[in-house]
């Protein structure tokens, strides 16, 4: 019996049970406004091939985010060591079962053909209960190892975050961003083109039923972008977690595997202790 439920079962209760398991909800979950997104004349912003730009990070009245800090000396991979705990999403299954999950995985070709960012929500995120927090505030508040600063009723303005793809420590939470996992277009192009809008919306917001949303640097995430794991893989360390990670997603939503992905994931699996 498989660990995550498929989308028959969970999303015929995701509608209310979303709501009910974030901090200070009790409503249902509503889009929240769009919000101005043209940067300021001489400031930086990611890279313009990447979709999610205008959903993470910094806004653009914050400036250079895009950048680590000058203060950061780091000139080849990541150091191993560790300042603050582990901090995946829930529910990512162990090696035995990843290897089970993946085994029964359909493998099909990969097209992100059709594929557009409004097709998982008319705005970058929802927005949750009473506080009518959005997805990204309540995601920098769950995975804070420390309890956040807030100003006002949702927005974050500190806390610290261990970004397990580049093991960076975080204090500002402009320096953070709500990873998609498995990202909204690779998903499209494993079968989320066949879902309906509210499911594609709840994939993109899921904080609870799958771990498809996880804090991780603005940096190591520009470098991610839309890369499955044939093609991108967190430092040395994390490549474990990252793929039992992403079967749990693809397990519980039912998305397909194209071969050369599949064979990049069984091979950081062969490496994984049980």
């Amino acid at each position: 019996m498989r660990r995550f439920r498929r989308l028959g079962i969970a999303f015929a209760t995701a509608a209310a049970v979303l709501p009910a398991a974030l901090p200070g909800s009790a409503a249902r979950a509503t889009p929240p406004p769009p919000e101005p997104t043209t940067p300021q004349a001489g400031l930086h912003r990611a890279p313009v091939d990447y979709d999610e730009n205008e959903c993470e990070g910094a806004t653009a009245e914050e400036g250079d985010v895009y950048a680590p800090p000058k203060t950061d000396t780091t000139t080849g991979p990541a150091p191993h060591h560790r300042s603050l705990p582990v901090k995946w999403p829930r529910h990512i299954p162990d090696v035995k079962e990843a290897v089970r999950m993946l085994d029964e995985l359909k493998v099909r070709p990969f097209s992100s053909k059709g594929y557009k960012r409004k097709y998982f929500g008319s705005t970058c995120w929802v927005r949750h209960g009473i506080d009518q927090c959005t997805t990204r505030e309540t995601a920098l508040r769950l995975q804070s190892v420390v309890p956040v600063r807030l100003e006002g009723r949702c927005k974050v303005v500190g806390g610290r975050w261990h970004s397990e793809y580049d093991n960076r420590d975080m204090a500002d939470p402009a320096h953070v961003d709500i990873d998609h996992l498995v990202p909204l277009r690779h998903a499209w192009g494993s079968g989320a083109r066949h879902w309906s809008d509210r499911k594609r919306r709840e994939f993109a917001n899921d904080l609870t039923a799958a771990p498809q949303l996880i804090a991780v640097s603005t940096w190591a995430n520009r470098r991610k972008m839309d890369n499955g794991p044939e093609r991108w893989l967190p430092v040395a360390g994390a490549e474990c977690n990252y793929s039992e990670a992403w079967i749990g997603v693809k397990d519980y939503y039912g998305l397909s595997v194209t071969s050369a992905e599949k064979e990049k994931l069984q091979q950081v699996l062969s490496g994984c202790k049980s």
